[in-house]
C-alpha cells in the first residue's frame, strides 16, 4: 500500500494505547552496506540516515545531533501521561534513533519517496514556521524534536515518535539496536500497511543515507 492510500486509513487510536516504557526486541548490530559495523564515528552530524528495525519493513532514523542529549520525560497527549527516554549515546552522547513512522497516519520513508525527514540547522520546514532541527512529516505537518525524545512539536500527531534504544560499545564504537521505547506503533502500522512484512530483523541491519533509501526526499 502506498502513502496516498494510507492517508485515507483511519486506525482506532486504542490500537496504540498500550503503555510501555521499553519493548525489548532481538538486538541488531548496525552495519554499513559492506557489512562492517557502522560506528558512531561514521555518522555525519545532522545527516538523515535510515536503518530497518525491529522489522524488515519498519524504517528508523539514525541521527547525530549537538550533544550531549540528556534523558528526559516524553509527554504523550493521547494518553495523558509520559514515559522516560534514555537520551543520546556515543562518545559525545549525541547519537539518537527513532522509528521513521509518523504516528498520525503512519507515513514513513518508502523506496520511491519519503515525506518525512529531519531538517538540519539552517534548513527549516515552512510547515513549522521555518524551524529547523525537527523531524517533520510533509503529509500533514506533524513535527517532532529528536533532541527531546521525539516529543511532539506540532500537531496533528498526538503521539511522539517512538525511540529506538541503542547500545554503544566504547571499546569498538559499535552501535546495536535493542528495543523500542514509547507507545506501541507497530500494531496500527501493520493494520494500515497490511502488505508490509512483519518479519523481524535478524542480527544485523545496514545503515544508509535517507537519499539512498528513498529515490526522492520531499521537502516542505
Amino acid at each position: 500500500m502506498g502513502l496516498a492510500a494510507a492517508a485515507g486509513v483511519s486506525v482506532p487510536r486504542r490500537l496504540a494505547a498500550r503503555r510501555s516504557h521499553l519493548t525489548p526486541y532481538p538486538p541488531a548490530l548496525l552495519t554499513g552496506p559492506e557489512g562492517a559495523p557502522f560506528t558512531s564515528a561514521r555518522i555525519t552530524p545532522h545527516e538523515n540516515y535510515i536503518f530497518l528495525y525491529p522489522y524488515v519493513s519498519t524504517p528508523c532514523f539514525l541521527l547525530a545531533l549537538d550533544g550531549p542529549i540528556k534523558p528526559g520525560e516524553v509527554p504523550v497527549p493521547a494518553e495523558q501521561g509520559s514515559y522516560r527516554w534514555a537520551g543520546g549515546v556515543g562518545p559525545g552522547q549525541a547519537v539518537v534513533a527513532y522509528t521513521a513512522i509518523c504516528p498520525h497516519q503512519w507515513i514513513h520513508p518508502e523506496r520511491e519517496f519519503s515525506m518525512i525527514r529531519y531538517y538540519p540547522p539552517g534548513q527549516g520546514s515552512i510547515l513549522v514556521g521555518g524551524r529547523d532541527r525537527l523531524i517533520t512529516c510533509c503529509a500533514h505537518g506533524s513535527a517532532f524534536d529528536p533532541a527531546r525524545g521525539g516529543r511532539i512539536e506540532q500537531v496533528p500527531a498526538d503521539l511522539p515518535l517512538a525511540a529506538i534504544d541503542l547500545e554503544w560499545d566504547p571499546s569498538t564504537d559499535r552501535l546495536t539496536a535493542t528495543g523500542v521505547r514509547g507507545i506501541d506503533i507497530f500494531t496500527p502500522f501493520f493494520t494500515a500497511f497490511a502488505n508490509n512484512q512483519r518479519r523481524p530483523i535478524e542480527a544485523k541491519t545496514p545503515v544508509m543515507p535517507l537519499a539512498t533509501y528513498s529515490k526522492a526526499v520531499i521537502r516542505c
